[in-house]
Formats: structure tokens, C-alpha cells, sequence
């Protein structure tokens, strides 16, 4: 399993994580919804890799921001 994935957007409103889904995969990025249940509702995330090398999701996480998503950011997964 990776050791880092990248997290674009987390929302409440599953047609905005569809939107930001869309954007990524239309542009060569595997990327994936991941639905969490909480107390208030779901949440919506839009999560990419895992990845096990440190180059490639620097490169990802720059090519996602360079399409508008400044709040993308690098997590250990």
C-alpha cells in the first residue's frame, strides 16, 4: 500500500465532489469518491493514489493545483 494519497476536495454537496472528480479524471488523473458517514450527514471526498514514491504525487498535487484546486494537499495514507 502508498504512503501518501492527495486530497482534493472534501464537501458536503456530492454533485461538487462529482464536479472535481470529473476535472481530474478528464485529465489523466485516476481519482476516486469516498463517501463518510458522520453524524450531520455524508461527506464527500475526492481522494487520488495511493502512491509509494514521493516524486510522483509532488508532480500530481502541482498538475491538480495547476487546474484551479489550490487546496489540494499530500497526506500520508
Amino acid at each position: 500500500m502508498g504512503k501518501y494519497k492527495i486530497v482534493v476536495e472534501t464537501t458536503g454537496m456530492k454533485k461538487s465532489a462529482q464536479k472535481r472528480y470529473n476535472l481530474i479524471t478528464r485529465n489523466k488523473i485516476n481519482a476516486d469518491i469516498k463517501t463518510y458517514k458522520t453524524d450531520g450527514g455524508e461527506i464527500y471526498s475526492v481522494e487520488v493514489g495511493p502512491y509509494s514514491g514521493k516524486k510522483q504525487v509532488l508532480q500530481d498535487v502541482d498538475k491538480i493545483k495547476s487546474l484551479g484546486i489550490t487546496n489540494a494537499f499530500i497526506t500520508n495514507g
